[in-house]
């Protein structure tokens, strides 16, 4: 199992911040994260993978799920806005970006989520519940 760190980054309008995918022909949203570096915490990885992925320093907070996905052993933090302009990084993502294997950072309103096809599943849930627990 691959260990990853993943953000749930919310603003003021219940939205939540996707990176939006498209990837041979199929459409999809993640939360930004990546994998865990040797040497690295999870929350110490959550806040790289966020500067790399969308150029945001953020506050790293409570861990919300730990998850079992395909190959990867992932965890899940809160996190708050600390600095930056949200854009495609020039982590891996900004640097393979292409037409065929697209990357975009965009805020999405969670009551979209279904729509957007965020993936894995189980974190639609864990979403909604933070937007509905801020408010």
């Amino acid at each position: 199992m691959r260990p990853r760190a993943v953000g749930i980054l919310l603003n003021n309008e219940d939205q939540v911040l996707l990176m939006l995918r498209n990837k041979a022909g199929s459409a999809y949203a993640t939360l930004p994260g990546g994998g865990i570096e040797p040497g690295e915490t999870p929350a110490e990885a959550c806040a790289r993978e966020l500067m790399e992925e969308v150029n945001l320093v953020v506050a790293v907070g409570e861990e919300v799920l730990v998850l079992d996905n395909l190959d990867n052993h992932e965890h899940y933090f809160r996190v708050s806005y600390v600095a930056g302009q949200m854009r495609l990084g020039d982590g891996p993502e900004g640097i393979r970006n292409s037409a065929e294997n697209s990357y975009a950072p965009q805020w999405v309103n969670v009551s979209e989520l279904d729509a957007v096809n965020l993936v894995p599943e189980q974190v639609r849930g864990v979403v909604r519940t933070l937007v509905q627990n801020a408010g």
